[in-house]
């Protein structure tokens, strides 16, 4: 795999699979992402009962605490699995509604959303040229005082706390192991997850996603045709720094 690369869309699709439920879904009471959730609701000041645009959505992690808090959620992926998933815990409830969509062409119309929320560095799979186009998508479907809020890693806090290798215990004797490289030159970094069964084969995905600096995320999302947009060091709005995530909430 060319390090100075993204995975191709099939990498992503193999990936996002049961592969990712096992490593990422043991826990269906996450009270962090139900924080993270309406954090960014908070932040972006979307009106109570607003239209909310979870995307992409994964199994719901997020979507679902905001809806069961009153908002109009729609949750949008890629990722059949993950779909499948995020309907059944959402345990056939009137909202939050289900979409399988790419969201670089969302099947839904303009101006229809208050917020849309990219959390947990959802983006960066594509390279600049697409994940800007996705950026331009998200724009499209929000209303003119509508918020995008994007939260994800930053290079310059991935290059002060990178490290080569993690461990996870995932319960039931289960072990995820993440292999990582960074290529500073080109952004991207490489990732290899490997699952470690108490019993069985060990399973591995390797996938290569970009990582940008908040300048070249506020550039793309100029690029997007966003008007305003400004950058937090976290969900309930802290200072940026080097050393912190990067919360960006932006008009269009």
């Amino acid at each position: 795999m060319d390090r100075g690369a993204v995975s191709p869309t099939e990498s992503w699709d193999a990936f996002f699979s049961e592969f990712y439920l096992r490593a990422y879904a043991h826990d269906e009471d996450d009270s962090r992402a139900q924080s993270q959730a309406l954090a960014a609701a908070r932040l972006a000041a979307v009106p109570e009962g607003g239209d909310v645009l979870d995307a992409p959505c994964g199994f719901g992690r997020h979507s679902i605490p905001l809806a069961r808090a009153g908002y109009r959620v729609t949750g949008a992926d890629r990722a059949q699995p993950l779909i499948d998933e995020a309907r059944r815990r959402s345990r056939g409830e009137r909202w939050p509604k289900w979409v399988r969509a790419d969201y670089r062409e969302l099947p839904l119309p303009d101006a229809s959303f208050d917020l849309v929320i990219n959390l947990f560095s959802s983006l960066g799979y594509l390279g600049d040229e697409q994940d800007t186009r996705a950026l331009a998508e998200l724009r499209r479907v929000l209303r003119s005082e509508g918020r995008l809020v994007l939260e994800t890693m930053q290079r310059d806090a991935l290059v002060r706390n990178f490290t080569e290798q993690d461990w996870h215990l995932l319960g039931e004797g289960k072990l995820l192991l993440e292999q990582r490289t960074f290529d500073p030159a080109s952004g991207v970094a490489q990732m290899t997850q490997t699952l470690v069964p108490s019993g069985g084969s060990r399973e591995s995905r390797t996938v290569s996603l970009r990582v940008y600096t908040a300048t070249e995320l506020l550039a793309m999302l100029d690029r997007a045709g966003f008007s305003e947009a400004r950058c937090h060091g976290g969900l309930d709005g802290e200072p940026f720094a080097t050393d912190t995530r990067l919360v960006i909430v932006a008009r269009p």
